[in-house]
């Protein structure tokens, strides 16, 4: 097996390094800003160029988490968020799914504390 390029190799420890400041700065700004229904009151009509728009931050979130789950960051947390705001039917069971993990909820719950903002209402009935 041949080893990658020198640039190669510095391009990608220099993307982890951006991804692991860059999840540590965002992510929680991002859980201060959420509304404390977030997870439970109905969808807002959007138009088409703001769905487009959500959708492609929702998906890069996504797609960064998954590589954070093996470079340095938070990836449970930016595909949490990501999810979150991608109109998706799918999401509902997997933000519940993801929420519904003790130790996530603790660290939104505290990040919120910190701020002096009300906990995030988790949805409790399970999807069907």
């Amino acid at each position: 097996m041949s080893e990658l390029p020198r640039a190669i190799t510095v391009a990608l420890v220099a993307l982890s390094a951006a991804m692991f400041v860059g999840s540590i700065l965002a992510i929680p700004r991002v859980i201060r800003s959420l509304p404390a229904d977030h997870f439970v009151r109905p969808p807002q009509p959007r138009s088409l160029a703001a769905k487009a728009l959500r959708n492609g931050a929702g998906a890069l979130l996504v797609a960064l988490g998954i590589a954070m789950l093996v470079l340095p960051g938070q990836g449970l947390l930016a595909i949490l968020f990501g999810l979150s705001i991608m109109d998706l039917q799918l999401k509902h069971k997997v933000l519940r799914s993801i929420l519904a993990r003790p130790r996530v909820q603790e660290i939104v719950q505290r990040i919120r504390a910190s701020a002096g903002k009300p906990p995030l209402v988790v949805p409790e009935q399970p999807v069907t």
